[in-house]
């Protein structure tokens, strides 16, 4: 599926309830997306008999993500960083500030978002949920301004895992953006059924 573009990354909070279910807070927006990467890690296996290889294990336990975004509001910065406001007077104004201290631990939360591309010559829409995420704050960086303008955007990156039902990631394939939108709300929502096999 060749993907050609990147909207509506969107964040919530994992919760574990005391029954061992799991659940998810509101729904925040993380930024306006510019990229994402998400690269599965492997936990891997052989057996060699008779001088050559006769099994080989291949097994996901997680991954890396990364997301980079025009700007990371303060709710999303307070939800995935547990960042906190501090404020004080400048000039009779009052100033807030996003402030990162020793009890900025990241938390785990949920991810969705979704990528246009093109099927057999058809547009559809591919959507990504990464049940159990946890960020970690991104890098400052600077540049002064020369003859040409360079951008400088955040990128958080972190570790995804297994959720405690067993699971990494959701990747569904729908016909419109609004059913996209649509699936990607409904993640943090709607618990997911399984399939029957050939179902």
């Amino acid at each position: 599926m060749p993907q050609f573009d990147l909207r509506y990354l969107q964040v919530a909070e994992y919760k574990k309830k005391s029954d061992g279910a799991t659940e998810y807070g509101d729904a925040v927006s993380m930024g306006d997306a510019m990229t994402v990467s998400l690269e599965l890690r492997f936990a891997e296996g052989r057996v060699y008999a008779e001088s050559v290889l006769a099994e080989y294990m291949k097994k996901a336990t997680g991954g890396t993500a990364s997301a980079g975004v025009k700007y990371i509001p303060t709710a999303a910065q307070k939800l995935m960083f547990r960042a906190y406001e501090k404020q004080r007077t400048v000039s009779s104004a009052t100033v807030k500030s996003v402030t990162f201290g020793k009890s900025s631990t990241g938390q785990y939360v949920g991810w969705s978002f979704y990528m246009p591309d093109m099927i057999d010559g058809v547009e559809k829409f591919t959507a990504v949920f990464v049940r159990k995420v946890l960020f970690g704050p991104p890098s400052t960086n600077g540049q002064t301004l020369g003859e040409s303008i360079t951008f400088q955007t955040p990128t958080t990156t972190g570790e995804f895992l297994v959720d405690d039902l067993g699971d990494l990631l959701e990747v569904a394939t729908l016909d419109t953006e609004a059913a996209a939108k649509a699936w990607c709300d409904a993640v943090f929502t709607t618990a997911p059924t399984a399939v029957a096999e050939g179902g």
